[in-house]
């Protein structure tokens, strides 16, 4: 169980956002659960070995415990150095393109492009709520000249790397990995000769309130 919960926790952002939420639940009563299954087995006919093992399990679980967040931070490494590249790839592209400042993945409650609620009749459904009146998805490729086949591939794209959304500004460009309104996390790319946003700034409509240098102009963030 302990070698289960640590591969769940390093590979979390690999299964996705809701994966969080899952071990939330489930993670502290499964290793409970599997600690009082030892402890029974121990005390039914109590043995050298018994102790040993029994032992051995609650440092285990001692140091799974204390090293949790340890795990976290490594996963996230993990996560971002496997898509490095990519992101590297497709924020250059982003740039050049220039036509697409801002975009989601089109997999949440609402799809948006370019600052506007956009409905999509091939992957919304007409009955949602919106927070605010959706603008048909044609009309702003129209209004901003992106060409549908670039607007897909950046989807598909953003899809690919479990990113939902990514935002651009003067001097760096913003992916977003997880959260709604608040609690944001993600990656930010600085261009050459640009600056990292400043702390308490506004990104993503959050404040931001932390950056960690990754290298190579890579950071990082999280919001409140």
């Amino acid at each position: 169980m302990i070698t289960l919960l640590t591969a769940w926790v390093l590979l979390e952002k690999f299964l996705g956002a809701q994966s969080g939420l899952a071990f939330a639940v489930l993670g502290t009563p499964l290793l409970a659960l599997s600690t009082i299954a030892l402890m029974v087995w121990a005390a039914w006919g109590i043995e050298r070995r018994k102790v040993v093992v029994l032992l051995l399990a609650v440092v285990a679980d001692v140091g799974f415990i204390s090293g949790q967040r340890t795990l976290t931070r490594a996963g996230d490494r993990l996560f971002f150095e496997t898509r490095r590249s990519r992101l590297e790839s497709f924020s250059r592209d982003i740039v050049a393109y220039g036509r697409i400042r801002q975009m989601s993945d089109g997999m949440r409650s609402f799809t948006e492009l370019n600052g506007d609620v956009v409905s999509d009749s091939a992957t919304d459904s007409p009955a949602r709520p919106l927070a605010a009146p959706a603008v048909p998805l044609e009309q702003v490729l129209v209004r901003d000249a992106i060409a549908a086949p670039t607007y897909e591939e950046y989807r598909r794209r953003l899809r690919d790397l479990k990113i939902i959304q990514f935002d651009t500004a003067p001097g760096f460009v913003a992916f977003l990995y997880d959260g709604m309104l608040e609690n944001l996390e993600g990656y930010l790319v600085v261009r050459p000769g640009a600056s990292p946003p400043a702390m308490r700034s506004t990104l993503f409509g959050a404040t931001l309130i932390r950056l960690e240098p990754l290298g190579n102009g890579w950071y990082r963030f999280a919001t409140t």
